[in-house]
């Protein structure tokens, strides 16, 4: 059975085996567009939705044993 390049359709070269096809190193200037961007959003308002998420969930835990 034959290995084929997924994204091409080539075939491998047979000089490679399983493993070192699938372990190889990436180049992380390949596909720029995959990695999360450092963004504004990513920085600031991301983290910023995480915390009041959990100020949110603390304040209706805080309500609700103030009930019991």
């Amino acid at each position: 059975m034959s290995a084929t390049n997924y994204y091409s359709g080539q075939e491998a070269p047979p000089e490679l085996s399983t493993e070192d096809r699938r372990t190889h190193e990436v180049d992380p200037n390949a596909a720029p567009k995959r990695r999360i961007n450092d963004t504004w959003f990513n920085r600031v308002r991301w983290p910023a939705f995480l915390v009041a998420w959990v100020a949110m969930g603390l304040a209706v835990f805080a309500y609700l044993f103030d009930l019991m």
